[in-house]
């Protein structure tokens, strides 16, 4: 089961590095157009703006599924570096259980707020804000199951049947 996990995630990851460069880029070449017509021409195009906005939204909330996938948040790692064994195998079981309740937190209410966003629609493009926002959710989920993974690993270390 464990090794389908990090097939799958790999798998994910293969495919969402590409759609986040591509979104970067994508915003970065809006607001440099954005602040050219802006200055140049005195011009301006609301929904370009918009647009880079709801890309920077997801770029952010998947770039946090990754960053959790690869253990690279910003952590306080005091006790990492003191504990060995099965002592770090339930100091990361503690981490990853609390990970797990934030993410099941944002899995459920991103999922609320999204659908209240349902009926609100984006000034400029004219669509409707669901879109910005399912990417919470979405993300939150694929944080929901890195953790439920890293648990599974947390208890085999505990258990002394694995390196983690």
């Amino acid at each position: 089961m464990a090794a389908f996990a990090e097939r799958s995630f790999a798998w994910i990851e293969r495919w969402l590095l590409p759609l986040l460069a591509a979104m970067l880029a994508f915003i970065t070449f809006g607001v440099f157009v954005q602040v050219l017509l802006r200055y140049l021409l005195a011009e301006s195009f609301l929904w370009g703006e918009e647009l880079s906005l709801f890309a920077f939204i997801w770029c952010v909330f998947l770039g946090t599924a990754v960053c959790t996938w690869r253990r690279t948040h910003f952590a306080f790692d005091s006790f990492s570096g003191v504990l060995k064994g099965r002592a770090a195998g339930a100091h990361r079981l503690v981490v990853d259980v609390s990970m797990l309740v934030v993410t099941v937190i944002m899995v459920v209410e991103g999922w609320n707020f999204s659908m209240v966003s349902l009926q609100r629609m984006s000034p400029a493009l004219g669509i409707t804000l669901f879109v910005p926002t399912a990417v919470i959710p979405l993300a939150g989920a694929l944080m929901t199951l890195v953790c439920l993974v890293d648990i599974a690993r947390d208890c085999r270390r505990i258990l002394g049947k694995g390196r983690g």
